[in-house]
């Protein structure tokens, strides 16, 4: 058997703790209003990023296949000189591989100079974003303190 104060105080449990004046939901939507913006630009601005890395290593890819069909067809005519010297073909093909070496290095230096440059956009955008968070936060703070 429950009292009434039992059965007030299991039913109070479940209503809606009322706020007072309504400063704490009006300092909480503020403070996602604040939030939300920046976080959705910077959520823009990562896909706008992603989308421009992802095109400019498609070119760097395209060039580099590109790049290996030449020497491919190079080599291929190659051999019917190496029939008649053997030892200027080993020296082209030393030669081509040296190059295609340079080109390898030089493929791996622009992808990882593209993705560092990516990265880097991103941490700007990040740090622009976080500071506009605090400032939109310490504003809801300061405006809610004068409430």
């Amino acid at each position: 058997m429950e009292t009434a104060t039992q059965e007030r105080a299991a039913s109070r449990g479940f209503e809606p703790s009322p706020v007072p004046n309504g400063d704490a939901a009006t300092f909480s939507i503020g403070v996602t209003q604040g939030v939300m913006g920046p976080l959705t630009e910077l959520s823009i601005a990562a896909a706008k990023e992603n989308a421009r890395l992802a095109a400019e290593l498609h070119i760097v890819a395209l060039e580099a296949l590109h790049d290996t069909q030449s020497a491919v067809l190079r080599r291929s005519l190659a051999w019917v000189d190496g029939l008649t010297d053997p030892m200027h073909l080993y020296h082209r093909g030393f030669l081509e591989s040296l190059e295609s070496t340079r080109r390898a290095l030089t493929f791996m230096s622009t992808t990882a100079r593209l993705v560092t440059q990516a990265a880097d956009r991103l941490q700007t955008a990040a740090m622009d974003t976080g500071r506009r968070i605090h400032e939109s936060v310490e504003s809801c703070a300061k405006e809610a303190a004068r409430r």
